[in-house]
């Protein structure tokens, strides 16, 4: 199915960083609602998990994690709470097993210091392969976003998450660092593009290049518009050359369709796309090459969000 979610974790929530205790009632405020925005996007069922102890480290003067989210506490708002409650609930919870126990680790070039039980899970898992990113509650600032790790035999590569501008990265990233097959590109692709709509009847078979040829222009192109596009189009009030150009600067050859274009019927239809029995007219496109491999998207959507229909994967369109 397009867009089903993988089904096994990928962020594992670093319990050492819910240690609230010396943060005043406005920090804790901050810090619980950038913690919310971390774990939205992720606590489905599926994708993030927590080690069982992380309900017992006192977050709050003689208050654990597992008091907090069942009972009022004058310190913290009901809905942050109830908000914290509902997210944590949805995290897959975890035993630790004896290769997680903790180990001195360096973060970036840090000092050594002992990582938390769910750190050191999340490390073990990306030795093995698998890209991980371990979630950490920003109580004081520090990296965020793919990171060394050195251990005492090694160095790891992980994704500290801590800032929710830098989650994004971490799902384009796998596509690269794992080679995900074609089959699986879109299980990701909400998380890594989530400003994006994909037609069901997107096929990389119709690109005249390979899937490996495409796959790294792809994801900056996508990125770009996810990221860039309707902002672009609302700052330059709609001026084209401005957006072309903001592209440009990206090393991305973007551009609506030509008044020629628009003038052929056939071709014109060849550009409108049924999304949940709704058309749209994919007037914009994304050149890999100057006369093959484009992607076809729309203008923002307003009875979807303003989100952007990605509608045809194709190597050239009539024009």
């Amino acid at each position: 199915m397009l867009g089903e979610p993988d089904d096994d974790y990928r962020v594992v929530l670093d319990e050492g960083s819910l240690d609230w205790r010396r943060l005043t009632n406005t920090e804790l405020r901050d810090v619980l609602g950038v913690f919310g925005d971390l774990l939205e996007p992720v606590a489905n069922g599926q994708l993030a998990a927590l080690m069982d102890s992380a309900y017992s480290i006192e977050c709050l003067p003689d208050v654990t994690v597992g008091d907090l989210i069942y009972a009022p506490h004058p310190a913290v708002p009901r809905d942050e709470r109830v908000r914290l409650a509902r997210l944590l609930d949805k995290c897959r919870v975890l035993e630790p097993q004896e290769e997680d126990l903790p180990q001195f680790v360096r973060i970036d070039g840090d000092e050594w210091k002992e990582a938390s039980w769910g750190m050191t899970h999340a490390l073990v898992r990306a030795a093995a392969g698998r890209a991980m990113s371990c979630l950490v509650v920003p109580v004081v600032p520090g990296p965020s976003g793919w990171t060394a790790v050195d251990r005492e035999a090694d160095q790891v590569d992980i994704h500290i998450l801590s800032d929710p501008a830098e989650a994004t990265g971490f799902w384009r990233e796998i596509y690269t660092r794992e080679s995900t097959p074609e089959d699986q590109f879109f299980t990701l692709s909400s998380l890594a593009f989530p400003k994006l709509l994909f037609a069901p009847s997107l096929s990389f078979r119709r690109f005249k290049g390979t899937y490996l040829e495409v796959l790294p222009w792809l994801i900056r192109l996508l990125g770009a518009v996810n990221d860039h596009f309707a902002n672009d189009l609302n700052k330059h009030a709609g001026d084209h050359n401005q957006v072309i150009a903001r592209f440009s600067a990206l090393g991305l050859d973007v551009s609506p369709e030509s008044p020629s274009t628009r003038g052929n019927a056939k071709a014109w239809a060849q550009r409108l796309v049924t999304y949940k029995d709704a058309p749209y007219r994919c007037e914009w496109h994304g050149k890999r090459l100057w006369n093959r491999d484009r992607v076809h998207f729309s203008l923002p959507i307003p009875e979807q969000d303003g989100r952007i229909l990605i509608g045809i994967f194709v190597g050239h369109l009539n024009t």
